[in-house]
């Protein structure tokens, strides 16, 4: 017996953990006729490798662009990974940065092995009990 399956694209396996956090950023690049354009933005997201913002510009993928944070006085290269349209004039661009630099959005990301499960996570209760009853525990000096 044949059956026919229907081809499934498979999506990428997130290499660092994505943090939603809003950066405000300065964007700058090339248009396709190699006017250079600058673009006041922010981040949606970031991660080590990158991140997803929002621009008014029209770039494509495989694009360059520089990004730079005014407050921190720190630039990154990137390359345009994705571009979709969302609403009044903006696209969501994600960008991935030529090298990793988690440093540039000055967070400190999850470990690669963390899950929501981790003795470290604020969804693990079973942690926190443990934390208040050793905090009880120095409190009270009956240990």
């Amino acid at each position: 017996m044949f059956v026919e399956t229907e081809k499934m694209e498979l999506l990428p396996i997130r290499k660092t953990q994505r943090v939603l956090v809003r950066v405000p950023l300065s964007v700058s690049g090339k248009m396709n006729d190699e006017m250079p354009f600058e673009e006041e933005s922010f981040t949606i997201s970031v991660n080590a490798a990158g991140g997803l913002l929002q621009l008014r510009k029209l770039v494509s993928k495989g694009q360059r662009l520089r990004l730079f944070q005014a407050k921190s006085r720190q630039q990154e290269f990137c390359v345009v990974t994705h571009v979709e349209p969302i609403e009044d004039g903006l696209t969501s661009v994600r960008v991935h940065f030529l090298e990793p630099h988690p440093e540039f959005w000055h967070i400190t990301f999850p470990p690669d092995d963390w899950t929501p499960r981790h003795a470290d996570s604020k969804f693990n209760r079973r942690s926190q009990l443990q934390n208040s009853d050793v905090r009880e525990c120095v409190g009270v000096g009956n240990c």
